[in-house]
């Protein structure tokens, strides 16, 4: 597999200056599989893009709180974060911590009346950026851990927020995508977890526009672009980059969208992509694992 994507990445005659690359990363279902830490395979090689100059952006449907603590397990003490799905924007460093940089917000009031005319049980949160979500009721255990205060509808919709997030652990997943398609959601950007989950979003935004908006900081040409990610909020991300990477364990819509498709997650198929970028660019050995050494 390694060698699968350094034969694409060397075709796609990308300059040899690290400092010209891009690399954008969602977290779960890429980097990281629910239950279970980081790999050192994967932290190893981060670090060592990071080190020769590369730019390494999280780009993720995190909150900024729930982000925060897997940049620092990366060993990234000064990146970008697109999180939110794109909704905010902003930089970490272990100087100054999170900066906010650019925000989106929407009006919320008819999206949430819509949502819970279709879903009367389903539970709701805001985003307060970059603090955490307020909600209507609690979430289940161990979800949506960033949450400050529950509220009533009315305070929940009274102000524009960077992202609303339903979920409904009533229905399985079928179930919920059936009612949700029956939800008018015209106007804003939406995407369904991997559970019964929606994000909603401010129109126009997306995991891609985000990472428009760091290029310009960084002042990076999108040809020059990676990605790697699995999940629907991913495919315009996917879509935008030089090279976009689904992960195994991606659906068959986010694989289409992107140009390669790696290992899944708990083999650690985001790994492999990195030690490809390590392998075409000048400098010492790479980090490399005993299963592929074996």
């Amino acid at each position: 597999m390694v060698r699968f994507h350094e034969e694409k990445l060397r075709n796609l005659r990308l300059p040899s200056a690290p400092s010209s690359l891009l690399l954008a990363l969602d977290i779960d279902g890429t980097i990281l599989e629910e239950g279970r830490p980081l790999s050192e395979r994967l932290v190893q090689n981060v670090q060592y893009l990071r080190r020769v100059g590369v730019h390494i952006c999280i780009t993720t449907g995190r909150s900024v709180p729930a982000t925060v603590p897997i940049v620092q397990q990366l060993g990234l003490g000064n990146t970008w974060i697109v999180s939110a799905n794109g909704s905010l924007i902003g930089r970490y460093s272990t100087d100054t911590g999170y900066v906010l940089t650019n925000q989106y917000t929407f009006p919320v009031h008819e999206v949430l009346a819509r949502v819970l005319d279709a879903m009367p049980d389903a539970l709701i949160g805001v985003e307060d950026s970059p603090a955490g979500f307020r909600v209507l009721k609690p979430f289940p255990p161990g979800e949506l851990r960033e949450t400050i205060a529950v509220q009533s509808l009315e305070e929940l919709g009274a102000k524009p927020v960077s992202r609303v997030v339903v979920r409904n652990p009533l229905m399985n997943n079928e179930e919920f995508a059936t009612t949700v398609a029956k939800i008018n959601l015209s106007g804003v950007q939406s995407a369904i977890g991997w559970r019964a989950w929606l994000d909603i979003n401010p129109p126009g935004t997306s995991k891609a526009k985000g990472l428009q908006i760091v290029c310009k900081n960084l002042g990076v040409d999108s040809r020059h672009t990676l990605a790697i990610g699995d999940g629907a909020n991913d495919i315009p991300l996917l879509q935008f980059v030089a090279y976009g990477v689904a992960m195994g364990n991606a659906n068959p819509a986010v694989k289409h969208a992107a140009d390669s498709t790696t290992l899944a997650v708990e083999d650690d198929g985001a790994a492999a992509v990195l030690e490809a970028i390590c392998a075409i660019l000048p400098g010492e050995t790479v980090f490399e694992s005993p299963s592929i050494a074996d």
